[in-house]
């Protein structure tokens, strides 16, 4: 369908319905804060696709996108896309089986906010916000499998799909996962072993 500059194409904060795909022009990606300013967080040309995240996760949108010239968008309505898209791409794990994906190389992916992340984050994951993830796919290593990880399940799912359709192996925990123990304390437990075992060395020579 045709779409002119200024056209809103799905809005912050409503239910998901359709996954779109930019035939022509170019939109722009927009993010209501806290302090209810729209900060814009990227744009996208021909060929790129957006709405999946609240299709995977079953969550409201997460943003407001807009058209900036006219254009030509094709979209996929939710149960055709869960049926055509989401359910051959997608992989899911229990969180044994990620542990032992980890044991075996792969790498823990934390989508939530830096300050979830310090609160209780998995010690050794790498932090890349869902929402900022699409930009910064070129800043993981293709050649390795990301275990996306989030308290719920949700924004890791759709982090999965983001990465595995970037060409990036991912899996994600199903039911979320998180550390009991958060990571500056883990640091500091892991500094105070070190200092004891260096100790007890010194002492024993």
């Amino acid at each position: 369908f045709k779409c002119k500059a200024g056209d809103t194409v799905i809005t912050q904060g409503d239910v998901g319905d359709y996954y779109y795909a930019i035939q022509s022009g170019r939109c722009e990606v927009l993010r209501t804060a806290s302090s209810n300013k729209q900060i814009r967080i990227a744009e996208l040309g021909p060929g790129a696709r957006f709405g999946e995240e609240s299709l995977v996760s079953n969550a409201k949108r997460n943003a407001t996108v807009r058209m900036v010239t006219d254009g030509e968008l094709a979209r996929l309505q939710k149960e055709d896309f869960i049926e055509l898209i989401k359910k051959p791409v997608l992989n899911t794990c229990t969180l044994p089986e990620a542990r032992a994906l980890v044991e075996d190389g792969a790498q823990w992916l934390d989508v939530r906010f830096p300050e979830e992340h310090a609160s209780n984050g998995i010690a050794g994951s790498k932090n890349i916000p869902l929402s900022f993830l699409r930009n910064k796919t070129n800043q993981l290593d293709p050649t390795i499998q990301y275990v996306t990880y989030c308290d719920t399940g949700g924004r890791s799912s759709a982090a999965a799909f983001l990465l595995t359709q970037a060409g990036i192996p991912a899996i994600y925990v199903e039911n979320g996962a998180i550390s009991e123990i958060p990571i500056a304390q883990e640091s500091k437990s892991a500094t105070i072993q070190t200092q004891v075992e260096k100790r007890t060395i010194e002492e024993s020579e």
